[in-house]
This record gives structure tokens, sequence and C-alpha cells, in this order.
């Protein structure tokens, strides 16, 4: 199966065998920034301040947007969520105002906000396969790498210097980031510059590799 969702306010779920949709979310209030299966059998989809979970075992063929197991309320002043991640039962979320949080599904209103969070807008999240750490980007141009459990950061990384007019113009805010699958490198992030970043704890060096912004990895 397949997950999507659209600036047209809709999710779908898809059969990829069939190339068709499953069942569809509609009429939500904005539009949809982030989504993901979560646990065994829900969907986490962000929209507006608000993740909204479902139990897919129980949708319609077309359900309305409030047909929700439960919400989860990312921020009270109404800051966009702008990357979600899923593990087990856990979703992170980083939102415009450079938050980023977590809880566990099975009990929402424990909503964990990191602290010392980015100082501009938070643009991706990603969790460790398996190991209980968190890798998020924003656009202070910073690569922050949480220790769950902790709260707090294990390391933090930042784009070389460089001169060129290229990023001069389009600085390099990160808008991708993934763990390495290698242990020689910690986290690759994508960059605004069109840059990918490799980062561990000796240091960190960029490729050059697009003419624009490296929006996944």
């Amino acid at each position: 199966m397949l997950l999507s969702g659209s600036d047209d306010r809709t999710c779908r779920i898809w059969d990829t065998r069939t190339g068709k949709a499953i069942h569809g979310i509609v009429n939500f209030a904005h539009e949809i920034t982030a989504a993901g299966f979560v646990s065994e059998s829900c969907l986490a989809i962000a929209s507006g301040s608000t993740v909204s979970i479902y139990d897919q075992r129980s949708l319609s063929i077309v359900a309305q947007a409030g047909s929700t197991v439960t919400t989860v309320e990312q921020a009270a002043s109404g800051s966009e969520i702008q990357g979600l991640s899923a593990r087990g039962d856990f979703v992170a979320c980083v939102d415009e105002d450079g938050c980023v949080s977590i809880c566990d599904i099975t009990d929402p209103k424990h909503l964990v906000k990191f602290n010392n969070p980015h100082e501009a807008l938070a643009s991706c999240v990603c969790f460790h396969p398996e190991e209980p750490i968190l890798a998020t980007g924003g656009f202070d141009q910073n690569v922050i790498v949480w220790d769950i459990a902790s709260e707090a950061r294990i390391n933090s990384f930042m784009p070389p210097a460089a001169d060129d007019a290229k990023q001069m113009v389009n600085p390099p805010f990160v808008y991708s980031v993934d763990f390495a699958p290698t242990e020689e490198y910690m986290v690759v992030s994508g960059h605004a510059d069109g840059k990918i970043m490799c980062s561990s704890e000796s240091g960190s060096f960029s490729l050059p590799c697009h003419n624009y912004s490296v929006s996944a990895l």
C-alpha cells in the first residue's frame, strides 16, 4: 500500500498492485503537509497544526477528515506542521516555529516538545531505523540529532562555509534529512543550494549534486 496527501486537502491509500485508490479521506481544513503509516494499522496525517490518527481497518471507502481515532495538537499557536516521521507507535513532527515534538499514539495527550529547537522553520524529521534517536533539519541551516529519551541534542551540523554567488542567493536551508546507511557518517541532508551534506562526529562535507533544492533523500 501507498499513502499520499495533497494540497487539495485529501489523502488517499493506494493499492500498488492495481494502481487504484482503495480509501480516501476528504475535507481536511488545511492542505496536507505530511503523512505516514504508524503502528500496525494506523495512519498519521498532518494538516495545519494537527496530526490526525486514523485506523485504516475502520475507514470507509470515502471517509471524512473528522473520523479520527485521535488527534495530536502540535502547536497551540496554530503553527503549521512541516514534516512528520513515524516508527512503531511513535510520531515525530516539526513545525514552522522550529519546534520538534514526539508522542506515542496510544497516549496522544502526552506530547513531548524538545528543548533548544531550531531558530527558524523546521522543515524535515526522520527517525533512526534502529537507535532511539531522531534527526531534524531547518531553515536555520542546521541539522540536529536528538536523543529521544533525554530530549537533548546529541550533535548539530552546519554546512561548510562557502563564498560562491549561488549560495549567497540561495542559502543552504535544509529540505531533507536521513540517517546514513553506513557507520562512517551519522546523517545526510539535502539543502536548498543543491548540495548534499554528509555529517559525522568528526565533521561534515558537502557534495554539489543538483542545480536546485534537494527535496528528498
